[in-house]
């Protein structure tokens, strides 16, 4: 009993992993409804960017440079940056670029209260956010306010994110002529060649953006956000008083308030709008980042608000995104004790054919990235090498163990009471990657 129950878990999840994976493949009609559109239309919405910074002084600067040049009107767009007060250098080096690129929208706000932590400094530049300009003599005070808070739209970009030009017309057009109130829009990391890993991280971005979010509002209508690149309307944000300052994964706990609150989440995605970004530095920044957002889910799962969604489907579809990376470490280790087992014990025919299903399961997995990776080179114009593939299976099953000593690290430091922000380095290795349009949308 125990090995067709764990078995039927395990395959169970297995599933709906490839399910979600393969979605913008198997469907491409219904993919295409999440693209970017085509005509944008003209300016109405006002964004006060939102970007923390801690000890990011090798990549502050190419980012202000990055999201000031983003295309869109300058009254209309601000960027508020974010230091702690002993963080001198990237202070400096904000100070320098703010000082150099010339404009009087972009500001740094300074402050040295705590936490530490990214959600508490996103709070700050949301209490610090510009207000929009409006005649209080043609208008009541009730629909002045009306007006700012549905024209308002914070976003938040992280330090080393290299940003679209286009990014803010592809969400004005959609926030105006579309009843929503907030808009992520993809991430992808690009340096695949960095390190040994490198290849499946920016695998895992490239399948999630384009596929799990599409099919995660499809399915269930709820959307895990991501920690930037994501557009809410500030009448929201100020509705569920901003983010959670104690939680390690502010985006995804955020994400949810805002569903519970009746916000309307639309997820768009185009290879040629992306926010690119840089894989972790190294294996051990790399299982930092995926401990504290390991331990952030859990965070999640036991303030309980996923249980105040107001659909079955959405309750379901919350809980098996918080409890998804802790079910993978269980795969891993059952692959190679239910394969142990299974030829190791008489078992009946069935039971035994059924425990071999989670490990061809997994080796699924590895087959859909291995073309994943062809795919990922074709759509961004990137010579494809044999040898790409090559280290997807190679690096495969060493990274799952990556994974799960973050999942083991994250239960640990909870359970410790170990709170405190692990924070990922950033070297600017993703812009070396040209920053064409990838030959894929051209083409199409």
């Amino acid at each position: 009993m125990f090995v067709i129950t764990v078995s039927l878990g395990l395959s169970f999840q297995g599933i709906f992993t490839l399910m979600w994976m393969l979605f913008a493949w198997e469907d491409p009609e219904e993919s295409k409804k999440y693209k970017s559109p085509k005509n944008f239309l003209p300016p109405n919405v006002r964004f006060s960017a939102l970007l923390p910074a801690r000890h990011e002084e090798k990549v502050i600067f190419d980012t202000i440079k990055a999201v000031s040049d983003i295309d869109y009107p300058e009254d209309l767009k601000e960027i508020i940056v974010l230091c702690r007060g002993d963080d001198e250098e990237t202070i400096r080096e904000v100070n320098k670029s703010i000082e150099g690129l010339g404009k009087n929208n972009i500001r740094l706000l300074i402050f040295n209260d705590l936490p530490i932590n990214k959600p508490h400094g996103l709070n700050i530049g949301l209490r610090n956010t510009s207000r929009q300009e409006i005649n209080i003599d043609i208008l009541s005070d009730k629909k002045s306010n009306d007006i700012y808070n549905s024209n308002q739209v914070i976003t938040i970009f992280d330090a080393e994110d290299q940003p679209h030009r286009d990014i803010y017309n592809v969400v004005n057009t959609l926030m105006t002529s579309e009843p929503i109130d907030v808009v992520q829009s993809g991430v992808q990391l690009m340096n695949f060649r960095s390190k040994w890993f490198s290849s499946i991280n920016v695998l895992e971005y490239f399948f999630w953006f384009k596929s799990g979010l599409p099919f995660y509002t499809k399915i269930g209508n709820v959307t895990p956000l991501g920690g930037n690149t994501v557009f809410v309307k500030k009448e929201y944000l100020d509705m569920i008083g901003g983010w959670d300052e104690n939680c390690l994964t502010e985006d995804a706990d955020i994400g949810i308030r805002l569903v519970n609150k009746g916000a309307r989440v639309r997820v768009v995605y185009d290879e040629e709008h992306v926010t690119r970004e840089e894989t972790p530095e190294s294996v051990q920044e790399f299982i930092k980042q995926r401990t504290r957002w390991n331990q952030g889910f859990l965070q999640i799962l036991m303030k309980g608000d996923w249980v105040h969604l107001p659909q079955m489907k959405q309750k379901f579809m919350a809980l098996y995104t918080l409890i998804a990376p802790f079910v993978q470490m269980i795969f891993l280790l059952y692959i190679p004790i239910g394969t142990w087992i299974a030829l190791s014990y008489k078992l009946p025919m069935i039971v035994s054919m059924l425990s071999f299903v989670p490990s061809l399961l997994f080796l699924l997995q590895i087959t859909f990235y291995l073309v994943g990776i062809y795919e990922f080179t074709r759509v961004y114009g990137i010579k494809y090498s044999i040898r790409d593939s090559l280290n997807i299976l190679i690096a495969f099953f060493p990274y799952q163990i990556m994974l799960a000593i973050s999942s083991v690290r994250a239960v640990q430091r909870l359970v410790s009471g170990q709170l405190l922000w692990e924070k990922t380095t950033h070297n600017n290795a993703h812009r070396s990657i040209p920053l064409g349009v990838p030959a894929y949308v051209e083409a199409n």
